[in-house]
């Protein structure tokens, strides 16, 4: 419910008013995009000659009263559908879409939506507040969008019995509000009994702690770049819970990976076992959650989503599912399953009810599948955000704001439509036979002014392409409701997709700002694009709008960058630049600076690198891990290794997270040597923690910079036009942000003991080793530079051991 209250002033809609349900005569099988556009065509068309036919017609008409209720005020806000002003009564009316057989709709009655009648008897009562007492009469329009009839119903206002609801209403809200203070100071009690110990006393934790709770006090944002050891999860979550918990607000937590969420599960467990009363909800994507033998989420095609809202109600599982205090994807997999119930629609219906919720990146910040029931609002100020790992943040950022569409694609769809017969397809044909003719123009374009070349800047005529989605959208969604009545299942439909990624385009090809480049791959047949080189500004209106963001990571070096990239407002953004908990004495950091590893130069090299390798593991026997810019340098480096004393275990592409856990269980507990060889940005490089003996020496072979391509370089391009820093936004400080994480894989505790090489004359340079930590150079003699790097490791070893 979207009210606000501020001291006795309560700001609220007519909608909130009225308490939400869902009847299952409205479309609630059509996700919120179509949904909307239905209702707003059904509406365009029932009042489309209201104007000519009757002069004193207003559409969405607004209201704004406010009305005194014991010692509270209500400012109340709402749009009527249609107003018809006359001169001695006013006839307003509200307009609703269904979809109904004919028969069907000839019989239904206006009983069956008594919210949609409570909704237009509050609009009557204000509005007649508003024209002085002059009589108002209210009807509820039903149009059904399978063949566009309407009935209209006559519905009986008597002020009084509604001035009596909507007292009763007040009521309610002010008795919600009183109680949720007497909550507020139950809470407070139970958080005084609970101790928020730590599992050991790091000075840098424990300083993490301070500035995130003032953070929280300030409503401030905080970005924090702490090493590996210095335990994040707790330093963010704990003040995160003592200040949120007793405010009435919540937590979300986000990661980019969902293996980072088991951390957030063993931190909390030692804080709920005290007896804290909180409930934390842990979110998995709708596709791993799916029950159902394909995954087509449809009530009509899927049982679990048959009538669910009744069915979720009448079962009781959201109760059962709090009883618990950590309410896990497996858990509610197994009690919705068990209730044929949707498990994700379950898991997100139940995390509404949760103090913490914890899921990826996308349900915050991606808006095609942003958790709108959680973040319906564009103010998140009763809410706090933990982003770990914020470094992957900018990629994903840019993604979501990086469309492409395939002609191609376009074209295979239109002639898989080709012998169609039905008529609901005709319109379908035209309108991808119009998208393909939008493709033309760069076609002519590349052929007349960029000859032989791939890539092309283009400008993009978005008034021809929203008229050809507009047509499009319009002729789908005939065709959805012509699916729905022919009950036909298509899995993984190419229209809906298109649908989708043609909205997601036009959203994004609305933006006029420099970050964004349209430009023309003419391979396969012609793609178009809309490159995202700078997310800041749309990510940073996500993050102001929260009470509180705290943005954390081991590599969030430089932190100016990442608070440009990020859009982390400046005037309400802080920094926090930690050391590392653990000694120096038990890691040494040797760059080795006479071996190049530019592309150029790798082909001759590669026996070299490989010869450091075998000579390193040799030293000192144990498990190593090498990390490689690519999978390609990879496996050239590995042909000249040979045969080896160690296992060697190679990183394939596309490796699954079982069998990660797999090699790093052979790791932990086989006893003979292991050389695993990964890719930096990998699945081993960023969210794994090698303790002890599973690694005993991080190697590092070139500083992992991107490819060299065309949209690369027009990142490049934007940054040195923006602030002259296009190399170090474009290639440098993301290549080395992978070395960081790479190395900081090792030394995971305080007894951890074990060595870094850097490999390649480029560490060696200022430009690249001034992007390391500070913490790395806190003393003289922390990095040696030597082409002598035997002699530095043997020193290392003997000393430590």
């Amino acid at each position: 419910m979207a009210i606000k209250i501020e001291d006795k002033h309560i700001s609220l809609s007519v909608r909130d008013l009225v308490p939400s349900t869902q009847n299952p005569q409205i479309l609630s099988s059509f996700p919120l995009p179509q949904r909307g556009a239905l209702g707003r065509q059904a509406q365009a068309w029932l009042q489309k000659g209201r104007n000519e036919k009757q002069g004193m017609f207003h559409s969405e008409y607004t209201l704004n009263r406010s009305y005194n209720f014991l010692d509270y005020t209500f400012q109340i806000s709402g749009r009527i559908d249609g107003v018809f002003k006359l001169p001695d009564r006013a006839e307003i009316e509200e307009v609703k879409s269904v979809i109904l057989k004919k028969r069907e709709f000839s019989k239904v009655n206006s009983g069956l939506y008594p919210n949609f009648i409570r909704q237009l008897l509050f609009y009557a009562y204000l509005l007649q507040d508003e024209l002085n007492g002059l009589e108002i009469v209210p009807y509820l329009v039903l149009v059904n969008l399978v063949d566009y009839k309407d009935r209209t119903f006559s519905i009986n206002y008597n002020r009084v019995e509604v001035e009596s609801i909507l007292r009763q209403r007040f009521g309610t809200i002010i008795n919600e509000i009183e109680e949720g203070q007497d909550e507020i100071k139950r809470r407070e009690a139970e958080l005084g009994m609970v101790k928020f110990n730590l599992a050991e006393s790091r000075p840098q934790q424990n300083e993490m702690m301070d500035k995130v709770a003032m953070a929280f006090e300030k409503k401030q944002h905080l970005m924090v770049s702490a090493p590996t050891g210095t335990g994040k999860t707790a330093a963010a979550l704990f003040p995160a819970i003592q200040y949120a918990y007793a405010r009435d607000k919540r937590i979300m937590f986000v990661t980019s990976k969902s293996s980072q969420q088991e951390i957030v599960k063993e931190t909390i467990k030692p804080i709920l076992r005290q007896g804290l009363d909180m409930k934390v909800a842990f979110l998995k994507a709708a596709q791993k959650m799916c029950a159902n033998d394909v995954f087509f989420c449809h009530e009509a095609h899927c049982p679990y989503a048959r009538k669910y809202k009744d069915r979720r109600d009448e079962s009781g599982i959201i109760s059962r599912l709090l009883e618990g205090s950590i309410i896990t994807p497996e858990h509610v997999y197994e009690e919705a399953v068990r209730e044929e119930l949707c498990p994700f629609e379950v898991n997100v219906d139940v995390s509404l009810n949760c103090d913490l919720i914890v899921g990826d990146y996308n349900y915050v910040f991606d808006p095609a599948v942003q958790l709108r029931r959680l973040f319906f609002k564009k103010d998140y100020s009763d809410w706090v955000l933990i982003i770990d790992e914020a470094h992957n943040l900018y990629e994903r950022g840019r993604q979501y704001l990086s469309p492409q569409i395939h002609r191609q694609k376009v074209q295979l769809l239109t002639k898989s439509l080709k012998n169609k017969k039905d008529k609901i397809y005709s319109n379908l044909k035209k309108a991808l036979l119009g998208i393909d003719s939008l493709f033309d123009v760069f076609q002519q374009e590349g052929e007349t002014h960029f000859a032989n070349q791939q890539y092309f800047e283009t400008d993009l005529n978005v008034v021809a392409w929203d008229e050809a989605f507009s047509f499009f959208e319009s002729a789908y969604i005939s065709y959805l409701i012509f699916k729905i009545r022919k009950g036909l299942l298509i899995m993984e439909d190419p229209l809906e997709a298109l649908y989708f990624l043609l909205r997601r385009f036009l959203q994004v090809a609305r933006f006029k700002e420099a970050a964004f480049v349209t430009y023309y791959d003419a391979s396969e047949g012609g793609i178009l694009n809309i490159q995202c080189n700078d997310p800041a500004m749309y990510l940073g209106q996500k993050i102001d709008s929260f009470h509180s963001v705290i943005a954390m990571s081991a590599t969030l070096d430089p932190i100016s960058y990442y608070r440009d990239v990020l859009g982390f407002p400046e005037d309400r953004t802080r920094s926090l630049e930690l050391d590392s908990p653990f000694s120096k004495e038990n890691r040494k950091i040797i760059i080795v600076p006479h071996i190049s590893t530019r592309f150029k130069d790798r082909k001759k090299n590669y026996a070299k690198i490989a010869e450091v390798i075998k000579e390193t593991i040799l030293l000192k026997a144990g498990n190593y891990l090498v990390f490689f810019p690519s999978y390609d340098f990879m496996q050239n480096v590995n042909l000249f290794l040979g045969n080896i004393s160690s296992e060697k275990i190679l990183q394939k592409p596309g490796l699954k997270e079982k069998e990660r856990d797999q090699i790093l269980s052979v790791l932990k507990n086989s006893k003979g040597p292991h050389l695993l060889l990964a890719v930096m940005g990998g699945i081993f490089s960023e969210g794994v923690d090698f303790y002890g003996s599973m690694a005993i020496g991080v190697i590092v072979v070139g500083p992992a910079l991107p490819m060299f391509g065309y949209e690369r370089e027009l990142l490049n391009r934007y940054y040195e036009n923006k602030q002259g820093q296009g190399q170090q936004y474009a290639y440098l400080y993301p290549g080395m942000n992978k070395v960081i994480q790479a190395v900081g894989r090792l030394i995971r505790s305080f007894t951890d003991k074990g060595i870094i090489l850097l490999i390649g004359e480029r560490f060696a340079e200022e430009r690249y080793n001034s992007i390391l930590p500070v913490y790395w150079f806190d003393k003289k003699g922390d990095i040696v530079i030597t082409r002598d790097y035997k002699s530095a490791i043997k020193s290392f070893w003997k000393k430590i051991t």
